[in-house]
């Protein structure tokens, strides 16, 4: 064998013999990172800003609920006497509630249905209808409430409302409307059965 020969044996020899030896993989780092979920999120507690997220809410990478704002309805029915456009003394509590409402959500919006019982010609009904929200409508921005906020319908006009008044009653049924923030919920593998 020749010099060089010998010289690059040797040197892959060499060469060999130190990848023979393993590395040392074991860790002296101490676990310092916070891997629970406390709030059950899905996101762990070293990386989730917003600790305290509802159960079920859909979260961002950050662990904060993410937030969307649906229309309330609140409904309630005014009653009146046969024939007549005052609001009964027995009605108050049920104005009061109108009021009271109203009063403590200012973005809320009230539409007013008037209704009356069958009795009479449709345009003697439909004008005493017309009264009867006239008359709340009247109370209510009387207390305060801005007119801009309050609609009204009759009975007789055909609208998403009215089409769902099966009997005809001596009232007037106020359905008021207003914003409302809530989570948005996760994703389940109900959730499609939930919208259907």
């Amino acid at each position: 064998m020749r010099h060089s020969q010998i010289g690059l044996i040797t040197l892959s020899l060499l060469l060999l013999s130190g990848c023979a030896d393993m590395p040392d993989t074991t860790t002296t780092r101490h676990q310092i990172d916070d891997l629970r979920d406390t709030d059950q999120d899905g996101v762990i507690n070293q990386r989730d800003i917003c600790l305290d997220t509802l159960r079920g809410a859909q979260v961002d990478e950050h662990g904060c609920a993410s937030w969307q704002v649906f229309e309330k309805l609140d409904v309630l029915s005014v009653y009146f006497n046969f024939d007549d456009d005052h609001i009964r003394l027995d009605q108050s509590d049920s104005f009061d509630e109108l009021l009271t409402i109203m009063n403590d959500n200012h973005e809320a919006k009230v539409i007013l249905v008037g209704d009356t019982s069958p009795e009479g010609t449709e345009e003697y009904n439909d004008a005493l209808a017309k009264r009867r929200t006239g008359v709340i409508k009247d109370a209510l921005v009387l207390n305060g409430i801005a007119p801009e906020r309050i609609s009204e319908q009759r009975y007789t006009q055909i609208t998403s409302l009215t089409q769902f008044l099966k009997v005809r009653k001596r009232r007037t049924i106020a359905v008021i409307t207003k914003p409302e923030m809530a989570v948005k919920p996760a994703w389940t593998i109900f959730s499609s059965e939930q919208t259907q």
